[in-house]
């Protein structure tokens, strides 16, 4: 029983930082979210939410769901 609880608790724990991981493994270095919003003065979700899905570069961000986009916005901290 320990096991499945301990085996449960890692799962969700690791979960949680899978958006992070999804992020990470494009935005680094100067490719970093805290420039890149700097740089497109993305101050708020809903303008997170727009250029992902109708910028530029929406097409690399197409599988990104809602909820990971929203969880990027509670990381960064948006409005």
């Amino acid at each position: 029983m320990r096991a499945i609880t301990i085996f449960l608790m890692a799962f969700f724990l690791l979960s949680g930082n899978a958006f992070a991981l999804k992020c990470d493994k494009c935005h680094k270095d100067d490719k970093s979210l805290d420039k890149i919003f700097q740089e497109q003065s993305i101050k708020t979700k809903q303008e997170l939410f727009d250029k992902l899905r109708k910028g530029q570069k929406s097409k690399l961000h197409q599988h990104l769901s809602d909820s990971d986009i929203n969880e990027a916005a509670e990381g960064m901290k948006l409005k």
